[in-house]
């Protein structure tokens, strides 16, 4: 019997809430950073966290619409808030890490200031229109508008270092440059799937809805224009380091990028001719439509967001590692190897008819090879080049005066953002604001 998708969503919001946690504890012992490093290695932890706490109730929100259960009185509606307020806090940070790196795009701790103050009043006005129970999902909250901001950013950022040819900043420029390119695949991976799609013109592609009947023809269509930018921008990705890859440039990011648009192209055999009717969240079912999903969408997910964002943490130097603190990361690796194979279980079972004492079976032994084979990767991860700055202008890198207080400032100031996420969405349930928007969907644009 295939196993309950509801696990394997669940096992994924604990993997990021996890990982989330974990390095922030890492990232705070770590006295080396720059001020930009170490502001990213924060916001970077924190959209773990949120994320994984908008997925817990996103799991608890399918499970409520499956069984039918949308009345005014059920926790759906909690659920559900949490989802949106989770996203807005989502969004928030990942677009204050985009200014900051892996190189900071403004020169003057003044600009920086405006921008992240810019940043944190849109969503400001997002969470009061969901108290005051105005339209969502319009071209006035602009759901999805990091996907444009961290886009270009990154984008940019990519195209710029991978085409540098400064021979005495190659290692910094190309670590700039892979960075960029992996934090732009953190965000949109997932939209890549849908390429093929896209330029076939296939239904399963635009017939794409941001909320179903909750969002209006006009928000539709931002939402899809997000969609065909992210294409766009990871097709200009991928023929960028297959020209690399001829001049003898080859780059790790080639075989990332390529493994997304093969799939996307496979997926696009199974999912045109479906009518849209392979919903992302709809994983487990036993339709090939369904399966595919599940094999892609979720596994990116569940598993792939969490290996980049632990990967760029390792890889390029966010984490203590000194003697001191390597046993303790190295007992973390464990934990998180231990978490990612319970993941990988409920993704096969969640697809194949797999006996539940052959996946314990099976639990253990890829547990046991992968702290065999967790020492090795950690110490190949501790020794790659971490370089960012070596041979770079100094003007790439500007030095603001940060006090060391403002982390610890920020960390507090995300906790209470998640407290004020669990108050405005209890308080959006008890009122039934949402319920009455979606009972008479009312749309500005």
């Amino acid at each position: 019997m295939a196993g309950d998708p509801s696990s394997l969503r669940l096992i994924g919001a604990i993997l990021l809430i996890s990982i989330g946690a974990m390095c922030l504890f890492f990232v705070k012992k770590n006295e080396k950073l720059e001020w930009n490093e170490r502001l990213a290695a924060h916001l970077l932890c924190w959209t773990f966290i949120i994320k994984g706490l908008g997925n817990i109730a996103g799991n608890y929100t399918i499970q409520y619409y499956e069984a039918g259960d949308q009345g005014p009185e059920s926790p759906f509606w909690l659920f559900f808030a949490t989802i949106l307020t989770c996203d807005y806090a989502w969004e928030m940070a990942l677009m204050a890490l985009a200014c900051v790196y892996p190189v900071p795009i403004f020169r003057s701790l003044r600009n920086l200031k405006i921008a992240y103050g810019l940043i944190v009043g849109f969503t400001a006005v997002r969470y009061l229109m969901m108290i005051l129970g105005l339209p969502l999902h319009t071209l006035v909250d602009l759901f999805g508008f990091y996907y444009l901001f961290c886009g270009l950013i990154w984008g940019t950022v990519y195209f710029k270092f991978r085409y540098m040819d400064d021979f005495r900043a190659k290692e910094s420029s190309t670590n700039i440059a892979n960075v960029a390119a992996l934090l732009f695949i953190f965000i949109g991976g997932h939209i890549l799937f849908n390429w093929a799609g896209f330029i076939f013109r296939s239904d399963y592609f635009l017939y794409v809805e941001m909320m179903a009947n909750l969002s209006g023809p006009r928000a539709d269509y931002w939402w899809q224009a997000l969609n065909v930018f992210l294409i766009a921008t990871g097709l200009c990705i991928l023929v960028a380091e297959i020209q690399q890859a001829l001049r003898g440039n080859t780059s790790p990011i080639l075989y990332i990028i390529a493994i997304y648009f093969v799939l996307g192209l496979i997926g696009f055999t199974v999912l045109d001719g479906s009518g849209g009717a392979a919903i992302w969240w709809r994983t487990g079912g036993s339709s090939l439509e369904a399966t595919w999903i599940t094999l892609t969408n979720s596994m990116h997910f569940t598993m792939i967001r969490p290996i980049i964002g632990v990967y760029i943490l390792l890889r390029y130097g966010l984490f203590e590692t000194s003697e001191e603190m390597k046993p303790k990361a190295k007992k973390m690796v464990i934990i998180l190897i231990v978490i990612t194979s319970s993941a990988l279980l409920e993704l096969l079972q969640a697809i194949l008819p797999i006996n539940e004492m052959f996946t314990a079976v099976f639990l253990g032994i890829l547990v046991a090879l992968g702290i065999g084979w967790e020492e090795k990767s950690f110490e190949s991860l501790m020794n790659a080049s971490k370089q960012m700055r070596k041979g770079l202008d100094a003007r790439w890198f500007p030095e603001f005066p940060v006090p060391k207080s403002m982390y610890n400032q920020l960390d507090r100031m995300m906790a209470a953002l998640i407290i004020f996420i669990l108050l405005v969405s209890f308080l959006i349930w008890q009122t039934e604001t949402m319920y009455e928007w979606a009972a008479t969907p009312k749309y500005w644009w």
